[in-house]
């Protein structure tokens, strides 16, 4: 399981606690700290969660929220979510970033989608642990991805 090394913790860091990044002076939400572990899946060893929800490439577009998970990389490793799992104790109704990481710092985060072609899609979208500021960052993350071994991955809006 390839954990982050030195060099990915340093380009993509440092870790930052939610929001932190964007310069929010919020405080999380009932619910949003809720560290959802029986959901999560470890995506640092490649792979896809038993029962993957997997979408046509063709429609991520059209409707970004069907077969939608949240990914966080933190110190130790990338972990996925499907983010329509249901969180009773938010006004949202299902989970965020945050419930990935317990509302802890992280380094990075985004949206993924599996494809029925195989291929991983992945943006840099989270409120709370967004990118940095710099395209090399999100070039960073892109490789984390393939260093865990997601081979096929593509970068969309």
């Amino acid at each position: 399981m390839p954990a982050p090394t030195q060099q990915h913790i340093e380009l993509l860091g440092p870790a930052v606690l939610p929001f932190e990044r964007r310069g929010f002076d919020r405080d999380l939400q009932d619910g949003e700290a809720i560290h959802f572990i029986e959901h999560l899946y470890d995506a640092t060893d490649d792979g896809k969660p038993e029962n993957v929800f997997e979408v046509n490439p063709e429609t991520i577009e059209l409707d970004p929220e069907t077969g939608r998970y949240l990914w966080v990389i933190t110190e130790t490793g990338m972990h996925i979510i499907l983010e329509s799992t249901e969180n009773e104790a938010s006004a949202r109704r299902k989970v965020c970033h945050t419930n990935i990481t317990g509302g802890q710092p992280a380094l990075m985060g985004g949206e993924l989608w599996f494809g029925t072609d195989e291929k991983v899609y992945i943006n840099f979208k989270s409120g709370r642990y967004s990118v940095g500021s710099t395209e090399e960052q999100q070039e960073v993350a892109f490789n984390y991805f393939k260093f865990v071994g997601y081979v096929e991955v593509l970068i969309i809006e």
